[in-house]
């Protein structure tokens, strides 16, 4: 989430044999599904339970294919979720990855916009407070920026989560050598996003030569910022302009080594 897997599934959708729209949200399923084969005895023979694994990514491919649009022929979706639980075996999977302090600063102003979908407002009243000025003005932040990473408990949490999705994908590729995963940096998209898609487009298999130029809207980022928009400015290093010598040290302590891991931070005493 906030890593930029809306537009990299727009860019992906640019091709027309590739098709790579909504949020299907498999992994509720899967794991649920992966359970019962775990845990009922039904499915302790296993060429039962591979016959109903089968049976099942066979209902999921073709509710995907479905909801393609005409004549795609690689046709996937952009949960922002992590790899495991694996929803179909032997295909391709993408894992963007992005500053951490830039999907810390997203995803608060994405809490701030959509209140409603997180406990947070409700466990701090502090951040309460912040959402009724930001209601009132929309420009809040810009004119306080030093209020929108203030509250620590959003902050450590927010971090805790990114880090432990990066570190859930790595373990998956690691662990499953033969699952075609492909990592990429927001900021690679950002920099060079014409060479990269195309990169892409050969892992999918498919021809980068049938696509024609990038139009306006899958360009990176916007040339006017929205800070009620779900898509609000898709900059690369917007942390900068909101973070505070505490906000720096509650990142450095729980995600600090991620950040050095993946080259955004030169040291660990990068503030």
């Amino acid at each position: 989430m906030k890593s930029g897997t809306n537009w990299l599934g727009s860019l992906l959708n640019s091709h027309p044999d590739v098709s790579c729209i909504g949020e299907f949200h498999w992994q509720e399923v899967v794991a649920r599904f992966n359970h019962q084969l775990q845990t009922e005895p039904l499915f302790r023979d296993p060429r039962y339970q591979e016959s109903v694994r089968r049976n099942f990514e066979k209902m999921i491919r073709e509710s995907m294919v479905q909801a393609a649009k005409p004549g795609a022929r690689v046709i996937g979706d952009r949960t922002p979720h992590t790899i495991v639980p694996v929803t179909l075996r032997n295909v391709p999977y993408l894992s963007i990855i992005r500053d951490g302090r830039d999907v810390l600063v997203s995803r608060a102003f994405h809490l701030y916009n959509s209140p409603d979908v997180h406990r947070l407002f409700r466990r701090i009243p502090e951040m309460a407070e912040s959402l009724k000025n930001f209601q009132a003005d929309p420009w809040y932040f810009r004119t306080n920026p030093e209020k929108l990473l203030c509250h620590e408990t959003m902050v450590r949490e927010s971090m805790a989560w990114w880090r432990e999705h990066l570190h859930s994908d790595q373990a998956t590729a690691e662990r499953y050598p033969k699952l075609r995963v492909r990592f990429l940096k927001y900021e690679d998209l950002h920099a060079d996003t014409v060479n990269l898609r195309n990169s892409l487009f050969e892992f999918l298999d498919v021809d980068p030569a049938r696509v024609t130029d990038l139009s306006a809207d899958l360009k990176p980022g916007f040339d006017i910022e929205r800070p009620t928009e779900f898509f609000r400015k898709g900059a690369v290093g917007d942390w900068k302009n909101y973070f505070t010598d505490d906000v720096k040290r509650w990142v450095k302590d729980v995600a600090g080594d991620t950040l050095l891991q993946h080259g955004y931070v030169d040291s660990p005493d990068w503030y």
